[in-house]
């Protein structure tokens, strides 16, 4: 089975349990997979789009006098940037063929039938070799669906196709998500108007591991082909748009083999529509 991750967000929310369908105690048989779409409750913390949830603050530092050469000026060191990963990533992207790859003759790896899938809040179908996802409603609404897949260090790679949307209308990518049930995972997703975050929701909490920032390798606006990819190497992620490294970070959280899929949220555009043309990945050491 598959699941359908919705929350409703001041821009982006997350997921609850209240009236879902949830798939029974049975580990799914390959490539079946579950759907879920919940509502948050309106008490939810909200997380605006354009609002770091944590703020980091970096310290000044300044040059000391040597004891052997005069300082020839007082000037001081500019403010470093702060660092998510200490042991930042140092494989580059795979390349020849990878481990597995999907290129949607149909939906049954993500649990798709020719009826497709409606719940009112997200349609999904598979036509014409893309995995069409619509938020129908502008309402910051988040679904999703998850495979059977459950890599352990890989890199992650899936190009999507937007249609109409603008500001901050949502797309991407959910990993290490550990269940079909709770919602919990890591989602790197990247907006119309060319920002990115890669957030974690762990036991009804949203978290940013990187806030909302733009990026100049994002396709912005409508009608934009977008590949975006995650490499993961034991807690360490590097997040690329367009074959473009963004940014490197570090969580220890879901460290063990989970499964992924794309999710959408429209926050500006109804009947927001996003294709998944491909997604693949390559195991790596």
């Amino acid at each position: 089975m598959l699941n359908k991750l919705a929350g409703i967000l001041s821009f982006i929310l997350f997921t609850c349990l209240t009236g879902c369908n949830l798939p029974n105690s049975t580990l799914p048989t390959p490539d079946l997979v579950a759907s879920q779409v919940a509502a948050l409750l309106t008490n939810t913390p909200a997380i605006e789009i354009n609002t770091p949830i944590t703020e980091i603050e970096i310290p000044t530092i300044t040059i000391l006098p040597s004891t052997e050469t005069p300082k020839p000026t007082d000037t001081e060191i500019p403010t470093p940037q702060p660092s998510l990963s200490p042991s930042p990533i140092t494989l580059d992207i795979p390349t020849g063929s990878p481990t597995w790859i999907d290129t949607f003759a149909d939906g049954t790896r993500f649990g798709i039938t020719s009826a497709g899938y409606d719940d009112g809040q997200t349609k999904i179908v598979v036509s014409g070799n893309s995995f069409v996802m619509t938020s129908i409603t502008a309402s910051g609404w988040r679904g999703w669906r998850l495979t059977s897949q459950k890599p352990n260090n890989y890199y992650l790679q899936a190009n999507f196709q937007t249609s109409g949307c603008s500001g901050s209308d949502q797309y991407g990518l959910v990993v290490q998500a550990p269940d079909y049930e709770s919602g919990n995972g890591l989602y790197f997703g990247v907006t119309c108007d060319g920002r990115y975050a890669f957030q974690k929701w762990s036991d009804g909490t949203l978290s940013n591991l990187q806030s909302w920032a733009n990026d100049s390798n994002i396709h912005s606006g409508s009608d934009q082909t977008n590949m975006l990819g995650i490499l993961k190497s034991g807690n360490h992620y590097s997040l690329y748009v367009n074959n473009g490294l963004i940014t490197k970070l570090e969580d220890e959280n879901f460290s063990s083999p989970g499964f992924f899929g794309p999710f959408i949220a429209g926050v500006n555009t109804p009947n927001f529509t996003v294709e998944l043309l491909e997604i693949s990945y390559w195991l790596i050491p």
